[in-house]
């Protein structure tokens, strides 16, 4: 499966969504659990064997994780993605068990099918929140999802990695199976593809038949410092606490502050004393007498804004961030006899800051719209024709009509990007994704500090 290293990669359909929303308020949850799989080597073997042989194997492999995560309506399958499937659970117990089952009958399907290819597949957990006020987000799930592809990623075919809330919340049943040939492991904190933070990764897996494995090729967060080194830091810190302390004329405390990082005036992290329990944490930076911004990153598109003043004099102040969402909308068409053409309009608004923290009030305008058409000279192709009309501000960013033909009987998904509009602070893209007699377009602005990620 091509990965692009965004959540696009993974866009909902409407319908998806109802299913995922209608799974969420069933079991009663605003939290969801992700699953996302792939068959290692899999473009490989379609590569060596032939697209029929492929998808022989992919139909065997889907049977198996379909039957598998859906038996007795514990799990979900929301989407296949080529050779990835996506699927949901309520409980983080329910899905790696449903992980070991699928890895079990995988190996069971292997050894009484020698004439074929063995099916390998790696396995990524993780978990969230998903809902605000009782309402299912998809920029919330979308993250989520990210995170899930991402350790799923990291993972050789067979194995099962998840994130630290997974294993938490998991690890009181797997300490309850008794005469279990399961082994777990912390393998450390690793940096994931387009997530500032090192992520914690675990691993479960049958000891019959294997033993954890770190993952290979990925970048580890280091954690061992020198003796001598923590001794220099801590007296460096004290020569620096006391001499930041003669200087300061302000004293900024946050009071019962979250747990995201928060930058000030978008050059540095605050550094807070004591610990997460404490209601009132002093912040150690050096903040000036006025006007200050503090935001956080959440996602590509998503950032948490707060504008203070800070007062000569201690100060006590409480979050009260407001959620800033870039732009973006895609539609899908399901081509049939009585679906050939979508078209949709929406108007946004939204703010950015510039580098000297100024508010910048922006109108955005995204018209989509796609027409699907057979070849009449040709029914294994169809012909999608792509529209789009982008608009900042009552000026014009993109506007563009396209052309592209694509093998009705081709389920491999396509994905293509590309940039359509840039400036310092954010980014336009157009992203289109095909498969079949299926395709979506995408039009979505994000944060310019994303764009390499």
């Amino acid at each position: 499966m091509n990965k692009t290293g965004d959540t696009n990669s993974f866009q909902l359909s409407r319908q998806e969504f109802n299913r995922i929303e209608q799974y969420r308020r069933l079991k009663e949850t605003s939290v969801l659990v992700i699953l996302f799989t792939d068959i290692k080597e899999f473009t490989r073997l379609t590569e060596e064997k032939g697209e029929q042989y492929s998808s022989m194997i992919r139909k065997y492999h889907d049977d198996i994780l379909i039957s598998t995560i859906e038996e007795n309506g514990v799990g979900l399958v929301i989407k296949h993605i080529g050779d990835s499937v996506m699927a949901v659970f309520s409980e983080p117990s329910s899905a790696v068990e449903r992980a070991l089952k699928i890895q079990e009958r995988i190996r069971e399907f292997n050894e009484t099918h020698p004439e074929l290819e063995k099916i390998r597949v790696r396995i990524g957990i993780h978990m969230g929140q998903v809902t605000v006020e009782n309402e299912t987000k998809l920029d919330l799930f979308g993250s989520h999802v990210n995170r899930a592809s991402r350790v799923e990623g990291l993972a050789d075919g067979g194995q099962i990695y998840m994130t630290y809330p997974v294993f938490d919340s998991a690890k009181g049943w797997l300490l309850s199976i008794k005469d279990s040939h399961l082994l777990w492991r912390l393998h450390g904190r690793y940096y994931l593809k387009g997530i500032d933070s090192p992520v914690e990764i675990y691993e479960v897996t049958d000891g019959r038949y294997s033993s954890p494995k770190a993952p290979v090729n990925a970048r580890k967060k280091r954690s061992f410092i020198p003796v001598w080194a923590c001794a220099a830091l801590v007296l460096l810190g004290i020569l620096l606490t006391a001499g930041f302390l003669q200087l300061k004329s302000t004293e900024v405390y946050l009071v019962n502050w979250n747990s995201e990082d928060t930058i000030i005036d978008q050059k540095e992290q605050i550094i807070l004393s004591g610990n997460k329990d404490q209601e009132n944490r002093r912040v150690l930076n050096n903040i000036s007498i006025g006007k200050h911004l503090f935001h956080q990153n959440i996602n590509y598109i998503v950032k948490n804004y707060m504008e203070t003043d800070i007062k000569r004099g201690k100060n006590y102040i409480t979050p009260s961030f407001t959620a800033n969402y870039l732009p973006g909308m895609s539609r899908r068409l399901d081509y049939s006899k009585d679906s050939t053409y979508i078209q949709d309009q929406q108007d946004f608004t939204y703010l950015l800051y510039d580098k000297k923290n100024n508010r910048i009030e922006n109108k955005a305008s995204i018209d989509i719209s796609i027409k699907g058409l057979v070849n009449p000279s040709h029914n294994e192709l169809i012909i999608f024709t792509y529209s789009w009309l982008v608009s900042l501000n009552g000026k014009t960013l993109s506007e563009n009509e396209l052309q592209v033909t694509n093998n009705r009987r081709n389920m491999e998904a396509r994905n293509v990007t590309e940039i359509i509009y840039e400036d310092d602070l954010h980014y336009w893209y157009a992203k289109r994704f095909t498969s079949g007699d299926s395709t979506e377009l995408e039009i979505q602005s994000a944060y310019i500090e994303y764009k390499n990620k």
